[in-house]
């Protein structure tokens, strides 16, 4: 009975926070998915799907009426708020590892929807070094030629910055090297102009957000920014994580008001502020191997 007596506290002041602080999006602008592996072998780290949970997902929500967006008419809704983004979804892929193009590809293609894959431009065809290995294989990030072919099928792509370094723990000359670089590799190597910024781990602050705008990119991505979600930042804009605990039913969850929202967000936001301890242990990693 304490035990009970202490969880049901402890979800009490998680709601009480949420409701104080967070409460809903507003339900006038698309919603946006953040997925990064997607793998049929588990993954020591939450930040994976199955591909038959993603492609379950997919469906459950087509099914349901949502429309999935290119990058383009995710930006023009920026600009034009209205009830008609309330089923409508950005489909986005942090870090661009090598199993998106080899398991979401496919299942994407088929169906026709567009999708928009956030690049690490030092890591392409590369290990993911940058990250804490914590006793476990590296995984690939997609090569250039996997990535050209995704781009020439309609996938977007944006930067993800150079290194996946932590932006709010850099120098104003790495910042900004970071931001530029990635930018003008991923153009010169894919023939496409980048438009947007996922921020590492989702980290930034006032430093990073107005580099990013004045470095040229429309609109930059956090995950969960510490401000009321009703407020709308085009360099800080929310997204929802996806993690191997979120089932097709709870992926749903995350895009509409519902009875299990505030749990769904109290939830990833823990999740994603664990992410802080990537960078903090972390030295910086230089990438080795093929980047074909």
């Amino acid at each position: 009975m304490p035990a009970l007596i202490l969880i049901a506290a402890i979800l009490l002041a998680l709601y009480a926070v949420w409701r104080v602080r967070f409460r809903y999006p507003p339900d006038d602008l698309p919603r946006v998915l953040c997925y990064h592996k997607v793998s049929r072998s588990f993954c020591f780290e939450g930040t994976w799907t199955p591909p038959g949970w993603l492609e379950s997902t997919i469906d459950r929500l087509l099914g349901g009426g949502y429309r999935f967006l290119s990058e383009a008419e995710y930006l023009a809704a920026l600009d034009a708020p209205g009830a008609a983004h309330q089923r409508s979804v950005f489909l986005t892929f942090d870090d661009a590892y090598e199993n998106v193009y080899e398991e979401a590809f496919p299942l994407l293609a088929a169906r026709a929807l567009p999708f928009h894959l956030f690049v690490v431009s030092d890591f392409a065809g590369r290990e993911n070094t940058w990250d804490l290995s914590l006793g476990r294989p590296p995984h690939a990030h997609a090569g250039w030629d996997q990535l050209r072919e995704m781009a020439a099928a309609g996938a977007t792509v944006g930067s993800h910055t150079a290194t996946h370094s932590d932006l709010t723990r850099v120098s104003d000359a790495v910042l900004r090297d970071e931001l530029v670089r990635s930018r003008e590799t991923i153009e010169q190597r894919l023939g496409i102009g980048v438009r947007t910024l996922s921020y590492p781990f989702g980290r930034f602050n006032t430093a990073v957000r107005d580099a990013a705008r004045e470095t040229g990119y429309d609109a930059a991505f956090s995950l969960y920014p510490p401000w009321p979600n009703a407020r709308v930042d085009r360099y800080a804009l929310r997204r929802n994580g996806v993690y191997i605990i979120d089932s097709p039913a709870w992926v749903e969850r995350k895009l509409q008001p519902n009875r299990f929202f505030w749990f769904e967000e109290m939830k990833c936001r823990a999740i994603n502020g664990v992410a802080v301890l990537t960078p903090a242990l972390k030295r910086p990693a230089t990438p080795t191997g093929p980047d074909s």
